[in-house]
């Protein structure tokens, strides 16, 4: 399954990407004035999102600031914020801050299982 590059969740497209979707779906809940999210946004859009569909999961993101009622529905208080959307929509993983790279990849690895 090949997933466009840079994506992002809205409020329009949340059907089609979480509750249509049959695999892992990784968020990142970010704000385009965070330093942090920046840092991250950088390590999806140039390696999290292709390792993530190397192996099947789907890496987006979510800007709080354009989409505060999806914000508001998975209750991000402060960014970034991320978590894992299974197929079944519960929810998993939650992390708030920015972490090291490794941490991200050691996930996607996880979920693969």
């Amino acid at each position: 399954m090949k997933i466009d590059f840079h994506m992002e969740l809205t409020d329009k497209n949340y059907t089609n990407i979480i509750k249509k979707n049959e695999t892992p779906v990784f968020v990142d809940f970010y704000s385009p004035t965070c330093g942090p999210c920046q840092m991250l946004s950088k390590l999806i859009d140039e390696r999290l999102e292709a390792y993530g569909e190397e192996n099947n999961i789907k890496v987006v993101k979510c800007n709080i600031t354009a989409n505060p009622k999806l914000a508001e529905a998975f209750k991000v208080r402060s960014v970034p914020f991320t978590i894992v959307v299974m197929p079944d929509e519960k929810l998993k993983y939650p992390e708030l801050g920015l972490k090291h790279e490794t941490y991200y990849f050691e996930l996607i690895d996880k979920l693969r299982r």
